[in-house]
């Protein structure tokens, strides 16, 4: 009886030890504040975003972040969608796994995030954009600048600023966001009247340079050497680009770099960025473009507060120039300086909140666990008085522990055999797959096919012994002369799925090249994705394999020239000329082969295109293995890395740059991180016309 109350005892201070470690917890009582009603409440919020690669989406990210820790009551999630519409909407469905109470949408394209994002809303979930707007008004909230208002006063400024003979130039970001479409459009709405007095002309435009410094840079310099120094202004959807196009006068003409009047957008504080290149004279005027981030937490906290917000709330901008750029630019640092403090510190209250917590729970554990300790010695003490009446129960229970220990090892030994079983089973499944290896590689075209007519190279690196990459070669004649047809192809999955899928990716080439005679890069993916979606019967299962892939046929012409005719689905040709050094990447189809659920650009068709190519010119192949190979920082090897690699190295004989591109390969992923996808890289360096 004694011990029985001993025991409640212990577990009755347990209990008031538990109870007083929370009663400090703050209410989630409501209180009013300036007029609208706040919460000590913590509410979880999803952030989309669509790129960290720019240095304005990384302020974006900064803003919401430091403001979302003075709010105190919000916690942020935020995921990356690597300009990546697809991905983004794989990154909503994560985020609504993780029982978000509001999500933030900046999206990527607007026809693309629409429908989710309806979705989302309709379901009854609050949703913020950011920036960017989608298709229909199916939102809770939409915070950002106005792309048109900012376009009509940019062309507004240049108006005021117009050289003699004015030409304008424009360079387009993603030409698919709102924000490109928008700004051109405010932009054109006021210029488009003077051009229709032929007070101003429009001599043309750079596109799809994609929001980056490096791609408008290389844009200029293919758009000067077309069409020449034809245009004396030029507006640019961004800083960034503008920079880059600044860059390319620096390249193209050195010390005499010709007066051009440049005008961007953005006006992000910071080394490399708007404020500064206005302030050193690179550009000569941009617009700022707030990010909204403060503003943007706080509709959010308001709204998960039961308070009402604005549908539509418009972020204004400001004119920067040489007479406010150096002003601008010290405000804005030492704003950019503050948030970073802020997101450290409050990264350093959250490790010290984290490390009090443990202490507390440490504390509570160790007291309860002297009270259990206590609690045992006494229930010890209680056995060894009773120890001799418990003798003969101690004795049946030995014998029965006795029993158990012969069952138990009846069991181990039945286990090892098992086990056994299992080691011999998977050592004859590998067997079988290494056999499969050697099927694929016989299947395969061998170096000595392709220098037949080539100085070629082939770096094939499977993920799993067996690979869902493959590459295809064919050699026909049509009178004396002979038609080359090459591809790389990508199947879904690696492994043993994937092989399967390569086999059936050959056997159908066969079929389509060898037997129909169909020697068009564009009917050979059209009739390839009728094939698939065919034999994997996709029309009526739920199956959702394909493939991507890039081909290229190489014919020599009654004029003894040699045409290059290629078409890809998702993935690019790169063409080196010896003649100028330099590299071109062509882009292709953006649509993929089979799928009954993923192939959803089916109004996307397959054409051929033409370009004409010389003994010593090289072509190169590639899946998207390589350029989606991450290093330990989880960077991507990238395309644009790669396209800079084969260029450095097309001047080494073709073994040398293959050994070249794959030591690059190595260095940059290091020695920890794993092979993420199978590898294939084709490089082809035409021998004779």
């Amino acid at each position: 009886m004694i011990f029985k109350h001993f025991i409640n005892y212990i577990i009755y201070l347990a209990l008031v030890i538990v109870c007083f470690s929370t009663s400090c917890s703050p209410s989630a009582e409501d209180v009013d504040y300036y007029g609208y009603t706040v919460s000590d409440k913590k509410y979880k919020v999803g952030f989309s975003q669509c790129t960290f690669s720019s240095e304005y989406r990384q302020s974006m990210n900064r803003s919401i972040q430091s403001n979302a820790m003075q709010n105190g009551h919000l916690e942020i999630i935020i995921t990356d969608a690597n300009d990546d519409s697809q991905k983004q909407i794989e990154d909503i469905k994560y985020l609504l796994t993780q029982n978000i109470d509001l999500l933030i949408v900046v999206p990527n394209e607007a026809d693309a995030l629409t429908p989710i994002v309806t979705d989302i809303y309709k379901s009854g979930l609050p949703v913020i954009l950011l920036d960017r707007r989608t298709g229909n008004d199916q939102y809770t909230c939409f915070i950002g600048a106005d792309n048109n208002q900012i376009g009509s006063e940019a062309a507004t400024y240049i108006l005021k600023n117009l050289p003699k003979q004015p030409k304008i130039l424009e360079i387009f970001g993603q030409e698919e966001s709102s924000a490109a479409m928008e700004r051109s459009a405010g932009f054109h709405k006021v210029i488009d009247p003077v051009v229709a007095q032929k007070k101003v002309s429009l001599v043309g435009a750079i596109h799809n340079c994609e929001w980056y410094r490096e791609i408008a840079k290389d844009s200029t310099k293919k758009y000067i050497k077309e069409h020449g120094l034809n245009f004396n202004i030029v507006f640019s959807h961004n800083d960034v680009m503008a920079i880059g196009f600044a860059d390319a006068l620096a390249d193209l003409y050195g010390d005499s770099i010709p007066d051009i009047f440049i005008v961007g957008i953005d006006g992000l504080p910071g080394h490399g960025n708007g404020i500064e290149a206005v302030k050193l004279g690179t550009i000569d005027a941009s617009f700022h473009y707030p990010n909204g981030g403060e503003v943007c937490i706080d509709a959010a906290y308001k709204i998960l507060t039961g308070n009402s917000v604005n549908k539509d709330i418009g972020l204004g901008t400001v004119l920067i120039d040489q007479n406010n750029a150096l002003g601008l630019y010290e405000q804005m640092q030492m704003a950019e300086t503050q948030q970073k403090r802020i997101l450290k510190q409050g990264r350093q209250l959250n490790l010290q909140t984290d490390k009090i917590s443990f202490q507390k729970f440490v504390i509570i554990f160790v007291v309860i666990l002297l009270l259990v300790a206590v609690g045992l010695f006494v229930w010890v003490m209680k056995l060894l008085v009773n120890n001799k009446r418990k003798n003969v129960m101690l004795n049946e229970q030995n014998t029965e522990i006795n029993a158990q220990k012969e069952e138990l090892e009846a069991q181990s030994n039945y286990l090892r055999d098992i086990n056994d079983a299992l080691k011999r089973q998977r050592e004859a499944m590998l067997g079988s797959i290494v056999y499969a290896q050697t099927i694929q590689n016989a299947l395969l075209p061998t170096e000595e096919d392709l220098n037949y007519y080539f100085n070629a190279f082939v770096i094939f690196q499977p993920k799993d012994i067996v690979s869902g990459d493959f590459y295809y070669y064919a050699r026909t004649f049509t009178g004396d002369h002979e038609t080359h047809i090459i591809g790389v192809i990508d199947c879904t999955g690696h492994g043993v799925p994937g092989a399967f899928m390569s086999l059936i990716g050959i056997n159908l080439l066969d079929q389509i090249i060898k037997q129909q005679h169909i020697h068009s890069p564009a009917e050979i993916l059209d009739n390839l994705n009728s094939l698939v979606r065919m034999a994997l019967r996709q029309q009526e299962t739920n199956n959702d394999d394909g493939m991507e892939a890039i081909f290229a046929v190489i014919r020599q012409n009654e004029d003894k020239k040699i045409s290059l005719v290629y078409e890809g689905a998702k993935f690019p040709l790169y063409h080196y000329n010896h003649l100028t050094n330099e590299i071109t990447s062509y882009k292709t189809a953006r649509k993929g082969i089979g799928g009954k659920f993923r192939n959803r650009e089916s109004s996307v068709k397959f054409e051929d295109h033409t370009i004409e190519v010389s003994p010593g010119d090289r072509i190169y192949l590639s899946s998207d293995g390589i350029g989606d190979a991450t290093n330990a920082e989880r960077k991507r090897y990238s395309t644009h890395r790669l396209a800079q690699v084969l260029c450095a190295s097309a001047t080494f004989p073709m073994s040398q740059q293959k050994e070249y591109v794959w030591n690059d390969l190595l260095s940059f992923k290091g020695e920890i991180t794993d092979q993420r996808d199978d590898i294939t890289v084709l490089g082809l360096e035409i021998l004779k016309a």
